[in-house]
This record gives C-alpha cells, sequence and structure tokens, in this order.
C-alpha cells in the first residue's frame, strides 16, 4: 500500500507532496487544482514498470483523437508545461517495498537510420523518452520511441492490478469478463447486493446473449423481469462498475475519477458504506476523486458507522510553483462538519 507520493513536472503539477495515504483516499480540491492528475501519478508510482504503458492507455482515453505516434499531440501533454526536456519525476514510499523513483525525460533518438529513411523525404520525426526506475539501489532504463516502424513502447509486466474508473460508466468486454468470473465463483451476489441501493426491486443479475452473438447484462426486476443494464440510469450502471470492479479484484490499486457522477446524493452513504467494507475485504487500496462537499460528508459518516479510520480526504491548494496537499482523517473531517467549515476548497 502506498504511504507517501512526490510528483514533479507532471501534467499541470509542478511539484506536490502527500504524506499519510490510507486504504481509502479522496481527493478533493478547485478544477484544475490537479486532483486527476495526482491520481494518475498514484497509478503509476503503484506499477513504475508499466508507467510507459499506463501512460499511453490514459492519454488514449484522454484524447481519442490523438494518434501514439504524434510526440507533440500525445506525449507532450503529459509533461507540465509541455517541457518533456525538463521531464517528470515520480518518488513514493509503501509498507511492502524499498521506495521508488520513476523518471521520464525526452532524449535523442538512437535508433539507427534506415535506407529507406534517408531515400525518403518524408520519413517519420524520430523521438524518444528515457524511462528510469530505481528501487533501492536497483535502477533500470528503458526507451519509448519513434521509430520507422512506429512506437515502441518498454516490455513490461503488471506488478499489480491497477484499475481506472472513469467519470462515464463503461460496461464493456472486460466488466461482462469480470462479472461472469464473479458468477462462476458464486459471489456475484455482492453485485446484486449494491444494486439494491439504487433500485430495491433488483433480484438478481444475469448474462444473457438474446441475439446468440453478444452478451449483455441483464438486472431481474420484481414484476417487471429481465432490463437490459444499458437500458437503465447512469447511477445503476455507474453501480455495476464499482461493483464488480472491487469484487472482482484483491491487493488491487482502483481509482475512480468524479465518484459522485451519475448518483443521487441518497445512494452516497451506502456506497461508501459499501467501499468501506469491499477495501477491508479484498485489501484494495483506493482513490477516488470528487467535486462534492456531499460527498465528503457522506463518505466520513459512512466510515465512522463501521468504525472504520481507513479513510483519508486530500484537498489540493494550487499555488504559484507548487501544489499544496492537507490531509485529513476522519476525525478531522467530522470536526470540519460540526463547526460548518466547507474543506473541499
Amino acid at each position: 500500500m502506498l504511504t507517501s507520493i512526490t510528483v514533479e513536472n507532471f501534467r499541470g503539477i509542478e511539484r506536490l507532496h502527500v504524506e499519510g495515504l490510507g486504504r481509502v483516499n479522496l481527493i478533493i480540491g478547485r478544477n484544475d487544482s490537479g486532483k486527476t492528475a495526482l491520481m494518475e501519478a498514484l497509478s503509476l508510482a503503484r506499477d513504475p514498470g508499466n508507467a510507459a504503458n499506463i501512460l499511453a492507455t490514459r492519454q488514449g482515453q484522454r484524447d481519442p483523437s490523438a494518434n501514439v505516434s504524434d510526440f507533440d499531440e500525445f506525449w507532450l501533454p503529459i509533461f507540465h508545461r509541455m517541457n518533456a526536456k525538463r521531464g517528470f519525476h515520480i518518488e513514493s514510499t509503501s509498507t511492502t517495498a524499498p521506495s521508488s523513483h520513476l523518471t521520464i525525460v525526452e532524449k535523442p533518438s538512437d535508433a539507427p537510420i534506415s535506407t529507406e529513411e534517408l531515400k525518403s523525404s518524408s520519413a517519420p520525426t524520430r523521438w524518444a523518452l528515457s524511462n528510469t526506475i530505481r528501487r533501492g539501489d536497483h535502477e533500470t532504463t528503458a526507451i519509448i520511441e519513434r521509430t520507422v516502424g512506429g512506437v515502441r513502447l518498454p516490455t513490461a509486466y503488471a506488478d499489480v492490478v491497477i484499475v481506472w474508473i472513469g467519470p462515464s460508466p463503461t460496461i464493456g468486454n472486460i466488466e461482462i469478463r469480470a462479472f461472469s468470473k464473479l458468477k462462476q465463483q458464486g459471489r456475484d451476489e455482492a453485485v446484486t447486493d449494491l444494486l439494491r441501493y439504487v433500485n430495491d426491486k433488483i433480484s438478481g443479475v444475469e448474462l444473457l446473449a438474446p441475439t446468440g452473438s453478444r452478451v449483455g447484462v441483464y438486472v431481474r426486476l420484481r414484476d417487471v423481469g429481465l432490463v437490459p443494464l444499458l437500458m437503465t440510469g447512469e447511477g445503476m450502471k455507474r453501480y455495476f462498475e464499482f461493483a464488480v470492479s472491487f469484487a472482482a479484484n484483491e491487493s488491487a490499486a482502483i481509482h475512480i475519477d468524479e465518484i459522485e457522477n451519475g448518483l443521487h446524493h441518497s445512494v452516497l452513504d451506502p456506497l461508501w458504506t459499501w467501499i468501506s467494507k469491499a477495501t477491508q475485504e479484498r485489501v484494495v487500496q483506493t482513490f477516488v476523486t470528487t467535486h462534492s462537499e456531499e460527498c465528503v460528508q457522506a463518505a466520513s459518516r459512512a466510515f465512522k458507522a463501521q468504525g472504520d479510520d481507513g479513510l483519508r480526504v486530500i484537498r489540493l491548494d494550487k499555488q504559484e510553483h507548487e501544489t499544496r496537499a492537507v490531509v485529513y482523517d476522519r476525525d478531522l473531517v467530522e470536526a470540519a462538519e460540526r463547526m460548518g467549515v466547507e474543506i473541499r476548497g
């Protein structure tokens, strides 16, 4: 489990240090304070050996029209003030491993120039990034680069499971496969239990292929029958994605961007109660962003009711050359609520 992180020159963050991370971390702050950037840096810190692939995936999600081969459009926005020559640096500590240091910086491409490139007047622009990881006394360097054959990313195998849930629900093949595995293991009731907080008439969740080709998720409603999940509201789809992600992954890192999107305020308390239980049972460290003070207070109430001190609320305040992080434990959040003090920034 990550316990601290220092981020330098990554996206909108010039410098940021956060000490005292918990099991469940709720990140708050004003627009453009760096909430999502911090959460992305945390995913890189959790699995630095797979940083290039994590960055490529996240950048593709942020801007689906950007081409991975286009350095200026795809890769430069990752660096603070588009300064790849300065690079970015992420340092982290955890409860289970030596401190980790990740640095990605632009460098000259060392790839040999082919005969075809020498002859061609329209050869692709070459670029390269140095990807250095240091853990304790051990340091490795790999290269991300554009060559005539395309973009080459370092070969890496994920050390941990990292789940990223965006602001809008996504029910695709990954979620369907994960739910199918839960049903095979007889653990799908955990998903049904959470969905009942949205609609208490739900009696089950099924996987069906009505046309014989594509499998879909259906919820079973008392007095109505089976209804495609995709035809339900945003809250139901969000809850399904949350439930499957937590139930299907153990010893994972789960990142949820703008958790309150699509959810009515009345379902926030039960959601946080469920997250408190799920993260303890599955040993899952969770990072969540929100704009909602109501969401912060719901989390505090739920964790207090569970007697769970694993919640941390991290408020980001962007200043001239750094972003300041203030970490509140559950007791401090409760005190702020009693005094009528808003802590979201």
